[in-house]
C-alpha cells in the first residue's frame, strides 16, 4: 500500500505540469532527414524514428523543438545505441548540428506549382553543437534560445561503424531547456548485414577555390595566422567526409626543353609527393584516396599555350607515361574547355578536336580520358571519353523542340567504352531537381543522384563548393546583381565558419566562429544520394539490376521537364507541365521505402538463408520499411485526449512536409 501511494506522489507533479499551459506550449518531434522544416512550422508529432543503414553509411534524422512562449538554453544529447546482446554504437559516432535559417530575399526564378521558389527563411547551414576542431568540449551551436513560436531544428547524423554487427540498436535523444523542460526521442537503427565500399566507385568532381577561404579565415590584415593551411585542409576533409572529391589535384611540375626543343629529363619528385597522399589515402583519416581527378594540364580546346606543338606533344606523353608507370593513370581525366556548346560551339569543338589529336599523337594513353561538359557532339565523336551534360541537356524532356541526345545515343557511346556523367547548375529550372536553397523539398539534391544512376552514369560533377557571392555567403545567396537568372545556393555547399578574414568582418553570424567550414543541409542530401548510388551498384553486382530499376522507377521518371506552360489537358504534350504528372516523386516515404527495398534485397542476396527476399518477405528488425516515424510511447497514450482538446481549441499540430501528391 505504501509503495502504491508513493508511486502516485511521484507521478502527480508530472501530471500537473503536463496539464499546465507551459507544458502544452512545448512541442518536440522527430522527422526524416529528407524533410525540410521551416522556422514557423509546427513540430512533428512523432517521438520515434526508425532508420536503416549499411555498415560504413551515414543516416540522419531531425529533431524539431518549438515553444509558443519561447525557450532558453535548448540543448540535445544523444546516447549510445545498443542491441539486445549489449553491443553498442557509441554516441561519439554521431554528429549533431543546429540548422540555421538563411533569408531568401530574391527567389530563384521559374518556380512552378509544387516546385515553388518563394522568399523567406530556409534551413541550410548546419552548425555543429560542439566545435569539432577545439581541443576541449567547446559549445558552438547549442545551447540556444528560441523566440516565441519559433521552431528550432537539430540535424542528427549517425555513422555506422564498419565493425558493427547487423541487427537492431536502440537509444534515445534527450531534449532539454531551461525551466526543467525535457523530452525524449526514441531512436531505432537497423544495421544491414553488409557495408558500402569505403573506396568510392562513383566518380565525383566538385570544384573548390582555396584562395576564397582566406577572405573569411586567418585575420583581416591579409596575413593568415599560423595554422591557416590546417583550416584549408578542413574544407577538403569536409568534402571527403561527404564522398565528394575535388576536381583538380595540384603539384609543382616544370617541363624544360633544350635548344633543339627536346624535352629534358623531368624531376617528378615534388609532383609525386604532392599527389601521392591524395591517391594512396594517407591524406585522409580513413585512408581512402580520391577516385578520379583532373590532371589540370593540356586542356583540350586551349591550345598549346606557350609551348610549340612539338613540345606540347612531348610533355603530354611524358606526363601520361609517368602517371601510368605509378598506377595512377586509370584514375585521371583531362577536363576540356568548359561548356563548349555555350558561346561559339563551332570554334570550340574544332579546338577540342585539334588538341585531342595532339594528345593522341603524344600517347594513346590519352584516349578515353577527355571529359567534355556538354551533350554528345558528333564532330568530336571518338575523341571524348566522358560525356558530362547538364541534366537539362539530356533527352527531349526540356528542349522538346530541339531534342538533345538521350538514352539511345548514350547506349551506343557506353558500348564503345565511353562514360556518362552529369552535372547541375543555374540552368536547371523547376521541376528539374538541383541544389537550390529555396526549395521546400529537402531531398532534391538526393533524387538527382537516383536519376543519374538510372540513366547509367558513373560520375557527377559540380562546378564549385565555395563560390561565395559578394564575399558574404551567409546573406547574399545568389548573384542576382550580375545574373538575373541566378539561383540561391548555386556554386556553394559549404559556408565559411568564421568572419575574421579579409572580407571586412563578413562571414559567419555572431556566435558562430569555427576554424573550418560549416556544412549545408544540401551537402548532406548529396552525400545520401551518393551512398544510395553505391547501394544500387552493389545490388547490380549481385544480379539485382532489374529489381533496383523497379524500385528507382517508383521515385524517378525523368530529371525534369519543360514547364513554361502549365496545363493538364493533354498529359503527353511536351510543351506543357502538368502538376499531377510529376517527373520525380514528391512523397518522401516512396523514396525511403524504395531505398529500404534495395537494402533488404542486397542483404537477402548475400545471405539468403538469413534474410527474406523483400519481393516476398517482411522487414528484418523493427519498424516499417524505409525511414518511418512511430507514434508516441504507450505510456503517454492518454495524452491523445489532450491532443483532441487542443484540436477543438483550434491549435492544430501538423507536418512540415510539402504536399505529396501521387506521381
Amino acid at each position: 500500500m505504501m509503495a502504491r501511494r508513493s508511486r502516485w506522489v511521484l507521478v502527480l507533479p508530472v501530471l500537473v505540469w503536463l496539464w499546465s499551459p507551459r507544458a502544452l506550449a512545448w512541442e518536440v518531434g522527430v522527422a526524416p532527414a529528407t524533410r525540410k522544416i521551416l522556422p514557423q512550422a509546427p513540430a512533428p508529432s512523432e517521438r520515434e524514428i526508425v532508420l536503416h543503414a549499411a555498415r560504413g553509411e551515414w543516416e540522419a534524422f531531425q529533431i524539431a523543438i518549438r515553444d509558443a512562449g519561447g525557450a532558453a538554453g535548448v540543448d540535445v544529447h544523444l546516447g549510445d545505441l545498443c542491441a539486445e546482446d549489449g553491443a553498442c554504437i557509441p554516441a561519439g559516432q554521431a554528429r549533431l548540428y543546429r540548422e540555421l535559417f538563411v533569408e531568401v530575399l530574391v527567389p530563384s526564378p521559374a518556380g512552378v506549382s509544387r516546385h515553388e521558389r518563394l522568399p523567406g527563411p530556409y534551413p541550410d547551414p548546419l552548425v555543429p553543437l560542439r566545435d569539432p576542431y577545439a581541443a576541449t568540449d567547446v559549445a558552438l551551436g547549442a545551447p540556444f534560445d528560441l523566440g516565441a513560436g519559433e521552431t528550432g531544428v537539430i540535424f542528427a547524423d549517425l555513422h555506422v561503424p564498419l565493425d558493427a554487427a547487423a541487427g537492431t540498436y536502440r537509444g534515445s535523444a534527450r531534449v532539454e531547456a531551461s525551466g526543467g523542460r525535457e523530452a525524449e526521442i526514441a531512436v531505432v537503427l537497423n544495421v544491414w548485414d553488409f557495408e558500402i565500399p569505403a573506396r568510392k566507385t562513383v566518380a565525383t568532381a566538385f570544384g573548390i577555390v582555396e584562395g576564397w577561404i582566406r577572405h573569411y579565415h586567418g585575420g583581416p590584415d591579409g596575413d593568415p595566422a599560423a595554422g591557416y593551411q590546417a583550416i584549408v585542409d578542413r574544407y577538403f576533409d569536409e568534402m571527403h567526409a561527404h564522398r565528394i572529391d575535388p576536381t583538380y589535384l595540384h603539384g609543382p611540375l616544370d617541363f624544360r626543353f633544350d635548344a633543339q626543343g627536346r624535352l629534358e629529363p623531368v624531376d617528378w619528385s615534388a609532383y609525386d609527393d604532392a599527389l601521392r597522399p591524395w591517391l594512396d589515402g594517407s591524406r585522409f583519416a580513413d585512408g581512402v584516396g580520391v577516385t578520379r581527378f583532373d590532371v589540370h594540364r593540356f586542356k583540350p580546346g586551349r591550345g598549346a599555350g606557350d609551348l610549340t606543338e612539338a613540345q606540347y606533344v612531348q610533355a603530354a606523353a611524358a606526363l601520361a607515361e609517368h602517371l601510368d608507370s605509378l598506377g595512377w593513370w586509370d584514375r585521371t581525366y583531362v577536363y576540356a574547355i568548359d561548356e563548349p556548346w555555350l558561346e561559339d560551339p563551332e570554334a570550340a569543338y574544332a579546338a577540342i578536336d585539334r588538341d585531342t589529336d595532339l594528345l593522341f599523337s603524344a600517347s594513346e594513353l590519352w584516349r578515353g580520358h577527355v571529359l567534355v561538359t556538354g551533350p554528345f557532339e558528333p564532330s568530336i565523336a571518338g575523341k571524348v571519353g566522358i560525356w558530362c551534360p547538364d541534366t537539362i541537356m539530356y533527352a527531349d524532356w526540356y528542349f522538346c523542340w530541339d531534342p538533345r541526345p538521350g538514352w539511345d545515343t548514350y547506349t551506343q557511346r557506353l558500348a564503345l567504352g565511353e562514360e556518362l556523367w552529369f552535372y547541375v547548375c543555374r540552368t536547371d529550372l523547376p521541376p528539374y531537381a538541383a541544389y537550390d536553397i529555396d526549395t521546400a523539398i529537402g531531398y532534391e539534391p538526393r533524387i538527382v543522384k537516383w536519376g543519374a544512376w538510372f540513366e547509367r552514369a558513373s560520375g557527377f560533377l559540380y562546378w564549385s563548393v565555395n563560390n561565395w557571392v559578394d564575399r558574404d555567403p551567409w546573406h547574399v545567396l545568389g548573384d542576382f546583381a550580375n545574373e538575373p537568372d541566378a539561383r540561391n545556393g548555386n556554386g556553394f555547399l559549404l559556408y565559411p565558419g568564421d568572419h575574421d578574414g579579409t572580407a571586412d568582418g563578413r562571414g559567419s553570424p555572431p556566435g558562430v566562429a569555427v576554424d573550418g567550414p560549416v556544412p549545408s543541409y544540401r551537402l548532406k542530401q548529396i552525400r545520401d544520394g551518393l551512398e544510395d548510388w553505391e547501394l544500387f551498384r552493389l545490388a547490380c553486382e549481385l544480379g539485382a539490376e532489374d529489381f533496383v530499376r523497379q524500385q528507382v522507377r517508383r521515385t524517378y521518371r525523368r530529371f525534369g521537364e519543360f514547364a513554361w506552360f502549365e496545363d493538364c489537358t493533354d498529359p503527353d504534350d511536351p510543351y506543357t507541365y502538368c502538376p499531377e504528372n510529376q517527373p520525380w516523386t514528391l512523397d518522401e516515404e516512396v523514396l525511403l521505402d524504395a531505398r529500404w527495398q534495395v537494402g533488404q534485397k542486397i542483404q537477402h542476396l548475400m545471405y539468403p538463408d538469413r534474410y527474406p527476399d523483400p519481393e516476398g518477405g517482411s522487414p528484418a528488425g523493427d519498424g516499417e520499411g524505409g525511414c518511418s516515424c512511430g507514434g508516441p510511447p504507450a505510456a503517454v497514450g492518454w495524452l491523445l485526449v489532450l491532443g483532441a482538446a487542443l484540436l477543438l481549441a483550434g491549435r492544430l499540430r501538423g507536418s512540415s512536409r510539402p504536399p505529396m501528391p501521387g506521381r
